[in-house]
Order: structure tokens, then C-alpha cells, then sequence
């Protein structure tokens, strides 16, 4: 993934039209979590990979390059969000359903994501976040914190609190530590 960064970094569209494609489920799921309409999930997205295009040149450590994009893709979110909630958008209050639009031909997909969206629906946005951060996209508690600009004992007593839920809610069910 380095050297497609650095692709990226000199210009490169076909490294990052690569890269869009290998994220494209990643920041699908994440800005799921905040918003509930497609529409405005591509709009993040979309407005996310051009903040990522424009601005690439300008991150000086690659490894962040990740922890990076996820900032400006929640940041992209909470602005539509607030958006929507200052205007009393009626569409905000609609439930999508459909997901994973781009992924029909895929079974597999549409189970995991209904299942993993079953199971953390009981948890509020902070947990989700994190719950989703670090099982769905294996970021670290230290990324995390880094990421969502939160200290690193906040995301571990939300981390920890979301697990109890879990655990309590659906009693017998594991929640795999990462290894």
C-alpha cells in the first residue's frame, strides 16, 4: 500500500483509482455508522477521496495514511449529519435498508453486514465507532484515539463497555479478542 501512496503523492490517478476500490468497502461501513442515507454516504465518501486527491501531497508519513482518510471521511460524515439535523431533513429520519449497492453479486457480504449491523445496532454512536474501527477495520486502541481525536482510555473504556453490552445482550455469543 506504500507505493501506491507514493503513486498517489506524484499524481498518479490510476494508483489512486486503485486505492478507491480497495477502501471502497472500508469507508462504506464506516460512514454507515453515522449516516443512514446512501445517497449521503456517497456524498461523503465522494467528497472524502477528493479531499484525499487534492491533499495527498501533504501527508509526510505514509504509515498514517489510513488513520488520515478515516479522519476526513468521519469529519465529512459529521458535517452532513449536522447538516441534515439543522435543516430537519425528513430523509434523515427514514431508515435505508439497502446497503452494500455496489457489492449485489456477493451473498457473503450482505450476511456479514446485516449481521454486524444486527449485533452493534444495541450499541450508541461512540461505541460503534470504535467496536467497528477496531474489529471491522483493525485499527489499534492508539489509532483510534489518534483517529477520533479522543484520549486512549476513552476508547478503551468505550471499547470495554460496548464488549459488556454485547456479551450481555446475546449471553453466549464470543467476541473474538484480535490477535
Amino acid at each position: 500500500m506504500e507505493e501506491l501512496i507514493k503513486k498517489i503523492q506524484k499524481g498518479d490517478e490510476v494508483a489512486f483509482k486503485q486505492l478507491t476500490q480497495s477502501m471502497e468497502k472500508d469507508l462504506y461501513v464506516i460512514a454507515k455508522l453515522r449516516l443512514k442515507n446512501d445517497d449521503d454516504i456517497k456524498d461523503a465518501i465522494q467528497n472524502t477521496m477528493i479531499s484525499v486527491y487534492k491533499n495527498a501531497k501533504k501527508i509526510r508519513n505514509i504509515k498514517y495514511f489510513k488513520t488520515w482518510m478515516f479522519r476526513i471521511l468521519i469529519n465529512e460524515c459529521n458535517k452532513i449529519y449536522n447538516s441534515n439535523n439543522r435543516k430537519n431533513n425528513i430523509l434523515d429520519k427514514l431508515k435505508v435498508n439497502s446497503t452494500y449497492n455496489n457489492y449485489e453479486n456477493s451473498i457473503q457480504l450482505i450476511d456479514d453486514k446485516l449481521n454486524f449491523e444486527s449485533i452493534i445496532n444495541q450499541l450508541n454512536y461512540d461505541e460503534k465507532i470504535i467496536i467497528t474501527l477496531y474489529y471491522h477495520s483493525q485499527f489499534s486502541c492508539a489509532e483510534i484515539s489518534k483517529l477520533l481525536k479522543i484520549n486512549i482510555n476513552t476508547v478503551k473504556s468505550r471499547l470495554k463497555r460496548a464488549k459488556d453490552k454485547l456479551k450481555k445482550q446475546y449471553g453466549e455469543v464470543e467476541i473474538y479478542e484480535k490477535k
